[in-house]
Formats: C-alpha cells, structure tokens, sequence
C-alpha cells in the first residue's frame, strides 16, 4: 500500500494527438489503425529513449512523463522530425500527423496514475500546435533554451480553456540543419504559410543614464508585443533576440542564427530633458535597409513616453514590412505563389481603389489564399474588405448579396481566429453595411483593444460613429494619423475627417481635409461629393458645381438612388442640401 501512496512531484507534460483521426478512420479504418499503430510504436520508443514515461495511450492521444523538460522538448523535436521524413513520400489524405503540446508543472502521482492542471495545460497546449508541430510554456522554455536545438516563438499570453490564469505560449521548431536549409527556412517557417519572420534586436542605449537602458529595453519588449498583435508576421521572443544585447551583430548574421527574414535595430539617446530614438528596418538576407526614421521626444512620463513611441514605430514599421513584401509577391509568377504570396499580392489590388476589376482579382488573390492555406484568418478577413469596397463604390452588381458574402467572410475569418484583430475589423464593416451599428462598433473596438495599431479599425469606427457621433470619429481619426503618418490610406483618412466635419456642420474643416486628400489622390468620387457639398453649404457654388462635374468624370455610373442606400442618412443629407444650394438637382 505505501507503494501506491499519492506524491507531488515536479514534471514536464507531453500530449501528442493525432490530427484528422476521426475523418482519416471514416476514410479508411484498417489503415488508419495501422498508422496509428506504428506512429505510438515511434513515439514511445523516442519517449524512453529520452528517460521518459509514457503514462497513458488511448484513442489517438498519448501522453508522457519526463523528470527534465529538456528530455521533454528534445524528444518531441526529434519525433515530429522523424514522423516527418516517414511520411514525406505521400498523399496529404494518407499522412497522420501529430500535435505536441509541453508544459512542466505539479503532477500528484499515485502508482501508475498521474493527476494534476498540468496534464490539462499540456493538452491545451496541444490543441494550439500546428499540425506536425510543437508549442510549450513559458515554464518549459525557460528551463530549456540554449541547451536543445530548437527554435522558439512566442505566441504571447494565451487564454487556454478551463485554465484560469492566461499561460504564456511558444511555438517549437527544429533548428536548420545545414546553411541551405536555413536560408529556406527564413521565407517558410512552418504554421505561417510562407510568413517571413521577424527579429528585433535590443536597442543601443547611447547616453550614460541607466534609467534609459530600462527605457531602451522596455521599448523593445513593448515591439514585439505590438508587432505580434497584428498575427501577420511571426516575431522572434524576447528571450532569443535579447542574447545579442551588448554585441556588435550585423543583421545578415542575426537572421541567419534566427532564421529571420527582418531584422529591426534601433538606438536610444537622452540628452538635456530630451530622448531621441533611431529605428531602422533591415532586410536580412539582402542586407539593405528598408526603413529608418528618428523620434524625439521630451522626458516625462516614462511609461506615457514609452506607449507614445512604441505606437509611432508600429506605425511606421507595419506598413514598410507590408510594402516589402507585396513588393516581394509582385516578381514571383502567379502560378508559383504560395497562401502568403497570395495574400500579399490582394492588398495591391484592393486599396489602390482604381476598378472593379482590381477588387475582383484582389478577391480572388484572397480565396486562393485561403485554399492554400484553411487556416488563413487574416485571408478571409480581407474578402470582406474586399466586397466592402464594391459596396462603397458602387461596383456591386449585386449589392445584397455582397453584404451577405461580406458577413460570411467575417464570420468564417473569427471561426479561424477569434484573436485576430483583422478578423474583428472584418465583422464591422460588414456590420456596418448590414445596418447592424451597435454590433460593428463592438467588433472595431474589439479589434482596437487586441492591436492598438490597426488603424483600417479605426477608419471603419470612425465611419460607423460619424453619422451620430462626429465629434468623436474626428478623435477617432486624429488617433490613426498620429499612429500611422506615412499610411498608404492616408486620402482616405482625410476624407473620413472631411466627412465627419460635414456632418458637424464644420464645413470650412471638411473643404481643408477633402483638398488635402485629393492633393494626395485626385481620382476619388467620394470626396469630390463630400466636397462639393461643403463648398455649397459655404455659397460657393461655381467650386461645388465643378467639384460634382469631376465626380461625374471620375464615376460615370454614380446615382444618387445608391448613393442614398450606401452611406448614413445623416451624410446623405448634409449632401444633398449642399448640392441643392449649389443649384445641382440632378435626382
């Protein structure tokens, strides 16, 4: 009996499960079993192998027991590395592959039998895996970096089921075993689709203050976490980039040890109340830079100074990374684009707003996308910016059912991802021309909260609030200008202000930022209305009569029946009062 008495120890957790097992039984029983057979066979023998225990096999999850986590993680490496050599030969349909999820934690064992929330983490850590993959604690990397050969990313604070606490997340991957395999594996890391990764490295405090050492280094924790949140590029954890802090690197080294396509450095310096920060962006391969900008600010609130520079950089830096790689999918040939290049190739297409034509192939980039890659929330997502689009130009040839593919869309990018900020912002705008306000303005705020710097979120809550609310879709405006001075959507930006001060009767305002948006793009129909409205509340009706004669040129198909059913009836009437002053009563 004292054999069998329950006691607590400390152990690291491996649950491995086979993904598609139910539907691959469905298909074929005999040979699934067989699979399934000889894969726990592999499984276990690597599990002993590496000191382990495995505790229980049932169905098709295994899990397993390691008195180190460095036996845990190596294990797991080296079973997902030989499942994949095994299987490397066949048929997507035939090949079963495993989840591994690894956590150390308080197990109570008794006998046999092993009891405790670990066991759970584990399993939930699992289920986040990638197929063929490997994702672990923060608990277990701790104890496990630099003394295996893997790669770790980190996949932020994650809320796991039936877990109170959020428990922080790392994806795990074999490191490249040759120079060649490296230099591929910096355009494919696997889960990503093809997703170039990023590095940013500790930046150089160059003054002699030590408080600004702390500044230097919260900023570039507070990056990684800002850059994460976008769930576009995966971002390099602190833990590995911050081993180069002290040492003179050259971005070409760090993104071959990284495996990093871009890498970000960056300097800070305070001098005299004053703090400058210099940040560059650089491609690793390459070895040129993409970006750099410098920011200077007074010395005040650290924290407030911090959050203020860390939102300008997000800023800036997001939008190059994203012109660098559409730039990159453009030189490829279309029959050779993977679900990345796919996607990167849509935003050309969709926000340059010249055709209906550009929308439907920027459509269609997204639904490949999507086929090459299911899981790709971020690809669904745009479709509905996409049909949003059609909608707000009048290039619909059915605007009903563009609402309903929109909404579809929407939904179908939250069922991938429901932490994916675009996701969120997908279900607002097509909330937005549904008619359901109150829902789209939760799902911009929503997405608001999980990446402070979206700011196709913040056009759209800004949209959505002007009708009713213009005094803060004019805040809400300011905000994205502040947060992205450089953006490619900046025309628009400054119409929605334009628009949200027509509609407060600030008509003076609205011709400012309406001229400002046509001296960045000229070839806007929304605006000339917006500002042919302005100028016919303010009597200048010869500006206003010509203003509606370029939108006329512009949009010939332009009629004031869609116009009506595609725009807030407060806009609606603030233009057609503005054009009837001016003497045009085309309707």
């Amino acid at each position: 009996m004292e054999r069998n008495k329950a006691r607590r120890q400390l152990a690291a957790i491996l649950s491995a499960d086979a993904v598609g097992y139910s539907r691959r039984m469905a298909d074929d029983e005999a040979a699934t079993v067989q699979a399934l057979r000889a894969h726990r066979e592999t499984i276990g023998g690597f599990v002993r192998e590496h000191r382990g225990r495995v505790n229980n096999a049932v169905g098709d999850n295994l899990l397993a027991e390691f008195a180190s986590a460095v036996d845990a993680v190596t294990c797991a490496l080296d079973v997902q590395t030989e499942l994949a050599r095994r299987e490397a030969g066949l048929p997507e349909e035939r090949r079963l592959r495993f989840r591994i999820g690894i956590h150390l934690g308080d197990l109570l064992v008794e006998g046999d039998q092993i009891y405790g929330d670990g066991i759970n983490v584990a399993a939930r850590l699992e289920a986040l895996a990638d197929p063929g993959g490997i994702c672990a604690s923060a608990a277990v990397v701790e104890q496990v970096r630099g003394k295996v050969q893997g790669a770790f990313e980190d996949l932020g604070d994650q809320q796991l089921k039936n877990i109170p606490a959020p428990v922080r997340v790392y994806r795990v991957r074999p490191l490249a075993s040759s120079p060649d395999d490296a230099i591929t594996s910096l355009t494919t890391v696997p889960g990503f689709s093809g997703r170039p990764v990023i590095a940013i490295l500790p930046f150089e405090n160059r003054g002699t203050d030590p408080a600004q050492e702390y500044l230097a280094d919260g900023i570039v924790e507070d990056l990684i976490a800002r850059l994460s949140a976008f769930r576009l590029f995966p971002v390099i954890s602190r833990s590995s980039t911050f081993t180069y802090k002290g040492k003179r690197v050259d971005a070409r080294q760090v993104s071959r040890e990284l495996r990093a396509h871009y890498v970000v450095e960056g300097s800070v310096q305070g001098a005299a109340g004053r703090v400058r920060v210099t940040v560059q962006l650089v491609d690793g391969i390459e070895g040129h830079q993409i970006y750099s900008e410098r920011y200077d600010r007074e010395l005040g609130d650290v924290f407030a100074l911090q959050d203020d520079i860390v939102l300008a950089i997000v800023g800036s830096i997001e939008p190059a990374l994203g012109r660098a790689e559409r730039q990159r999918a453009r030189l490829k040939p279309t029959p050779h684009l993977d679900a990345w290049e796919c996607f990167q190739r849509g935003p050309w297409l969709l926000f340059g707003l010249h055709s209906k034509d550009e929308i439907d192939q920027a459509l269609e980039f997204f639904r490949r996308a999507c086929q090459l890659d299911p899981a790709f929330s971020t690809a669904a997502a745009l479709q509905t910016v996409g049909h949003a689009a059609l909608l707000t130009y009048q290039w619909s040839d059915d605007p009903e059912r563009s609402v309903a593919a929109a909404l579809a869309a929407a939904e179908s990018s939250l069922a991938l991802d429901n932490e994916d900020p675009w996701a969120h912002t997908a279900l607002g705008y097509a909330c937005s021309f549904a008619g359901d306000l109150p829902r789209a303005i939760a799902a911009f705020e929503r997405a608001i909260e999980i990446n402070p710097s979206l700011t196709l979120a913040y056009q759209g809550l800004a949209v959505v609030l002007s009708a009713e609310h213009p005094d803060d879709a004019i805040r809400v405006m300011e905000k994205a200008i502040r947060l992205s001075p450089r953006d490619l959507q900046m025309h628009l930006f400054r119409h929605q202000l334009a628009v949200a001060h027509l509609i407060a009767g600030r008509y003076d305002d609205a011709v400012k930022h309406e001229e400002e948006s046509l001296r960045l793009r000229a070839d806007q129909p929304h605006v000339y209305r917006v500002l042919a409205a302005a100028y016919g509340h303010l009597g200048r009706s010869a500006e206003a009569l010509d203003a509606l004669e370029k939108m006329r040129r512009v949009a010939p198909q332009f009629s004031v029946e869609t116009f009506r059913r595609s725009n807030s009836q407060a806009l609606v009437d603030r233009c057609l009062e503005g054009w009837r002053r001016a003497g045009w009563n085309a309707w």
